[in-house]
C-alpha cells in the first residue's frame, strides 16, 4: 500500500467522534476527544492551555492508529468561550500538512551532547522533542544537513528506576537558524532494537501519564 493511500485508510479509521488525541502547541501536549466532524472541520474538547489559543494560530492534532501517530498540522478555526463545545481545527486541505509517524514524539527539555564526525570535539544541547526515530535538538554551534553525529544523553528507565546513559548514532536531516542559536534535527541511524524499545517506552509512559485516555 502506498503512503497517500495509507494516510486515506488511517484519516477514515481515526477521524470519528470520541477518538482521543493529543494537540500539541508551543511544547506542551494536551488530550482532547473529537466531539464532532464536518467534511472540512474538527471540532475537539478545549485543552488545558485554551487560554493561549485563538483563531488563525497553528497546532498539531496527533491521533492515535493501528500503524502509528497520525499527525496533522492545523489551524484553530474557533475558540469557544463554552468548555462544552471545545474549539474547532480545519481538516488539512492537503496530504502535505498530513504524515503518519511510526513512533510517538513528546517535548522535553534535557541536556544532550552532539559530536560531529567532522568536528574535534563535543558540541552541547538542549532536547527539544523526542521520540525513537530521532530528536530536535537547540544548539549554538553551526551543524551540516547530511552530516554524521555521534549523539550522548540520558534518560530515566522507569521499570528500572535509574538514569541510563545512551550513545547513539545520528544524521542530520534539518536546521533552521534564529540570532542565537540553531534548531537541528536529527535521525537515529543503527540503533540496537534495545536502545529503540528503551526510548520508545519512555516517550510511551510520559504520554500515558499526560493522557491517560490515550490509547498508545
Amino acid at each position: 500500500m502506498d503512503t497517500l493511500k495509507e494516510i486515506e485508510q488511517v484519516l477514515q479509521e481515526t477521524l470519528v467522534i470520541g477518538t482521543v488525541g493529543v494537540i500539541v502547541f508551543e511544547g506542551n501536549l494536551c488530550p482532547v476527544t473529537i466531539l464532532s466532524l464536518t467534511k472540512e472541520y474538527i471540532r475537539v474538547t478545549k485543552p488545558n492551555f485554551s487560554d493561549r489559543i485563538f483563531s488563525g494560530i497553528q497546532v498539531a492534532l496527533e491521533l492515535c492508529s493501528k500503524r502509528g501517530c497520525l499527525v496533522l498540522q492545523t489551524e484553530v478555526i474557533e475558540v469557544s468561550e463554552s468548555n462544552g463545545e471545545g474549539i474547532v481545527l480545519a481538516i488539512p486541505g492537503t496530504f502535505t500538512n498530513i504524515f503518519l509517524r511510526r513512533f510517538w514524539r513528546i517535548p522535553v527539555n534535557l541536556p544532550v551532547e552532539i559530536k560531529p564526525h567532522a568536528h574535534p570535539r563535543k558540541i552541547r544541547g538542549l532536547i527539544r522533542n523526542l521520540s525513537a526515530g530521532g530528536m530536535l535538538v537547540v544548539v549554538e554551534e553551526p551543524l551540516e544537513v547530511g552530516g554524521s553525529v555521534d549523539i550522548y544523553f540520558s534518560l530515566t528507565i522507569y521499570e528500572k528506576s535509574k538514569e541510563k546513559q545512551f550513545h547513539l548514532m545520528g544524521s542530520v536531516t534539518h536546521i533552521s537558524f534564529t540570532e542565537r542559536d540553531s534548531l537541528v534535527s536529527l535521525k537515529f541511524i543503527g540503533m540496537f532494537p534495545e536502545d529503540e524499545m528503551q526510548i520508545n517506552d519512555f516517550v510511551l509512559k510520559i504520554l500515558s501519564d499526560s493522557c491517560p485516555k490515550l490509547n498508545v
